[in-house]
């Protein structure tokens, strides 16, 4: 990939991204571990359906009129303080699990953080243009996200650590806050109005233009075949990582007794996974020079395949690995692929509106695949069903590729 120059502004933001989503993942780890792990709770697949519901559904709901929002107020300001409301949250999430853990109101606060997340997080997507340009662009919006799922991963990881030292989740919570402040104080440096709107639209037009621009940006990815079906295969996969997300939790709280071994485990697992996944796109735009991209994600499936297949060899710890590996390998390199395919088929004028219709895709689709094997697993044991379902959606998701890339 293109180097990246480390200028101030790009340290800036990059330290806005890692500080900011390793808070998230402390808090999606603390609150899944809560709601999923304790000794009290039973889980099932239907109960992690849920979870997933509640943690992914917000940033579908909140997607479409992001980028309106972010057209209406100082991105510098939405940066800043919309980090410090996160913490703000966080505080409010440890006095509730602190008094009487009431669902209704962890709830509430768990959707209000995460869409405030998913706001902050797509601003930071927009800014970028403010900071490089040309090539730079290329690089930053290639590097920017893999760190920051690393940086996510990595806070779920660490949630864990301090949940088994200190016996508690408020700990973790109270860490997570400390890093949004940290994130609202990097985006702090930059000057107001440096990150645009350059003209802003009124607040009142807000709702109205959101509405307008969902359904502009389902418009134009139907009218436009190569993302169309490009936004399908990516779709298609991350079906099977909501099953793996399944699978992975249900099996490691039959593996072990110990509810924070298997919280552990379950950590650890999408820190590797993610680690595959930011591997295979870092390299991904170097190996389609060489290949097309059809064969890229050909190579790639037949890995994920093959990993998938072996998964029912192996014990099952290492099948987990394995499929972790299936479902991040030609996923992740799709993903990459599946933006450029939006960026150069979709006019600017309408690609902001067509990538907020795509994050709400790709995040249903999560809970899709999850909700699937809470269906299904009455009937078939979660770790074959899950085998089944990603063995399904790479070769339609490859298929789907083939289509959205054949000119190519």
């Amino acid at each position: 990939m293109q180097k990246l120059s480390l200028t101030k502004d790009v340290l800036r933001i990059a330290g806005v991204r890692l500080s900011g989503q390793f808070g998230d993942g402390l808090i999606q780890a603390t609150i899944a571990g809560y709601l999923l792990f304790s000794p009290e709770k039973q889980t099932s697949a239907l109960r992690v359906a849920l979870v997933l519901a509640i943690i992914l559904l917000p940033y579908s709901i909140v997607g479409p009129a992001v980028g309106v929002l972010a057209d209406a107020i100082d991105r510098r300001q939405i940066i800043v303080f919309g980090n410090w409301v996160r913490a703000f949250l966080g505080v409010c999430l440890v006095l509730v699990v602190a008094g009487s853990g009431n669902q209704v109101a962890l709830t509430i606060c768990v959707l209000l953080l995460l869409s405030v997340d998913r706001f902050v997080l797509a601003v930071l997507s927009t800014v970028l243009p403010r900071i490089v340009s040309g090539p730079q662009l290329v690089a930053i919006d290639g590097y920017l996200p893999t760190i920051g799922t690393i940086s996510a991963a990595t806070g779920a990881a660490v949630a864990v650590f301090i949940g088994n030292i200190t016996n508690s989740i408020e700990a973790a919570l109270l860490v997570a806050s400390i890093m949004y402040i940290v994130s609202g104080l990097f985006g702090f440096g930059f000057k107001k109005n440096q990150l645009g709107p350059e003209q802003r639209i009124a607040l009142g037009e807000v709702w109205r233009r959101s509405i307008s621009d969902a359904k502009d940006g389902i418009t134009v990815l139907i009218k436009t075949r190569s993302a169309r079906y490009a936004v399908g295969s990516i779709s298609v996969h991350r079906i099977a990582f909501g099953a793996f997300t399944v699978a992975i939790i249900l099996t490691a709280r039959e593996l072990y007794a110990d509810e924070n071994q298997a919280l552990g485990v379950v950590a650890y697992s999408f820190v590797i996974a993610a680690a595959i996944s930011g591997l295979v796109a870092v390299i991904t735009p170097t190996a389609v020079t060489r290949l097309s991209r059809p064969k890229w994600l050909l190579l790639l499936s037949f890995i994920s395949a093959a990993a998938i297949v072996a998964s029912l060899a192996v014990s099952p710890l290492v099948g987990l690995g394995l499929a972790g590996l299936a479902v991040t390998c030609a996923p992740g390199a799709n993903k990459v692929l599946t933006d450029e395919r939006i960026q150069v088929t979709i006019a600017d004028s309408h690609r902001g509106r067509a990538f907020a219709i795509y994050d709400t895709l790709i995040n249903s689709a999560v809970v899709i695949g999850a909700s699937l094997c809470a269906l299904l697993s009455s009937y078939i044991p979660i770790f074959d069903l899950m085998v089944l379902v990603t063995l399904v959606v790479l070769v339609l998701g490859w298929f789907w590729a083939v289509v959205a890339y054949r000119s190519n």
